[in-house]
């Protein structure tokens, strides 16, 4: 028999922690020793009329004086077994039999559930193979216990619930900071990526420019090339004929100089044939005056004439003939040299072309440029 209540009950407290009584008779013990057993055992609930393990029935300490305290109760009860008792043998409430698992709070709902004038009869508890009782001021007390126990773990769970809205009020409001850092962080996120974006369009732009300037390049060098390649060619013809040309001016001056040097040939002796007609013409004047004296070397001096006048013809041919030569090979050179010119101005255009073709891709240049660095301030604006 357990009577202390243990004051360390737990919130989860059930049967099997609250004290309990033992006390069993069987169906043919005499009212009387149980009478006697309530006398010497105040504090006893109850008996509990038992047949191996099955339960007969149970009567309660208060109800057991109340049935002996009635008229003719003691004379007709006492000496006779406690199985006649009306609470045994034909009991108006059966008892109250729980599990020793039963939590005290249910216990107590399922005993208050009963009928009024049974209320605080006590309760059968079942512990494993044991019948047992547990007085229903015992269990009323364990249960304003676990109510102390719960009230005070639900101030303290209200007063820990009290602390953890105060830590989240402070971790809502650091949160809330939080919050405002990320969406101004994401705002920021957001405008870099536009930006970034952005730049991803420009850079993309750039390389279909690119693609097309180095489209634009690849077609200027083949015309570069093609045109190089022809200008090239025919200055190499230019400078070939030209060179022809140079030796064949050479070849004709060595002629002209030649035929100089026969003209000044003719020259010495158109002079000293008119040296020497001079001197006939003086001997020729000598020689009239004196016409009366001797007629002789008239003669000679004639005929002397007549030679130097048939040289002088034979020179002035020779002379004419070399003019003619001359105006000839001033042909020649005239031709040469208008054919040179139209070569040089041949190649003057072929490098005017060029130099052209190079001013324009000069000037795509200048323009690529001008238009990549005007694209890269807001770039590096952004960045």
């Amino acid at each position: 028999m357990n009577e202390t209540v243990n004051a360390q009950l737990s919130a989860a407290a059930t049967l099997a922690d609250l004290p309990y009584f033992s006390y069993q008779v069987s169906p043919e013990t005499i009212s009387e020793e149980v009478a006697d057993e309530f006398q010497r055992h105040p504090e006893l609930p109850g008996v509990l009329v038992v047949a191996g393990d099955r339960v007969i029935g149970m009567i309660s300490k208060v109800k057991f004086f109340e049935r002996m305290s009635q008229q003719f109760g003691r004379d007709l009860y006492l000496p006779r077994p406690i199985k006649l008792i009306p609470e045994i043998a034909a009991p108006q409430v059966l008892p109250l039999v729980l599990m020793a698992r039963t939590p005290v709070e249910e216990a107590v709902e399922q005993a208050l559930s009963r009928p009024p004038a049974f209320v605080y009869e006590p309760v059968v508890v079942r512990k494993g193979k044991q019948l047992v009782l547990v007085d229903m001021r015992v269990i009323l007390i364990a249960q304003a216990q676990v109510l102390s126990k719960k009230n005070l773990f639900i101030q303290q769970q209200h007063l820990h619930t009290q602390q953890l809205l105060e830590k989240l009020k402070v971790e809502k409001e650091r949160n809330q900071d939080y919050a405002k850092r990320l969406e101004s962080e994401l705002t920021r996120t957001q405008q870099m990526n536009e930006a970034l974006e952005q730049q991803e369009r420009s850079v993309r732009e750039q390389a279909e420019r690119i693609a097309q300037l180095n489209q634009r390049f690849i077609s200027i060098s083949q015309v570069l090339s093609q045109r190089g390649q022809k200008a090239f060619q025919e200055t190499f013809m230019g400078v070939n004929q030209i060179t022809r040309h140079t030796a064949e001016v050479y070849r004709l001056s060595e002629r002209l100089k030649q035929d100089v040097e026969i003209i000044d040939q003719a020259t010495h002796q158109i002079a000293e044939i008119t040296r020497q007609v001079k001197h006939l013409a003086v001997q020729a004047g000598l020689i009239a005056s004196r016409s009366g004296q001797q007629m002789a070397g008239f003669d000679f001096i004639s005929e002397a004439i007549n030679k130097l006048a048939n040289q002088v013809v034979f020179a002035n041919q020779q002379v004419e003939e070399m003019a003619n030569h001359f105006r000839h090979h001033i042909r020649e050179v005239v031709q040469s040299t208008a054919s040179g010119e139209k070569i040089a101005r041949s190649l003057l255009n072929q490098v005017e072309d060029t130099q052209q073709a190079i001013q324009e891709l000069q000037a795509l240049l200048d323009t690529e440029e001008a238009t990549t660095e005007y694209e890269a301030m807001p770039t590096a604006a952004v960045a």
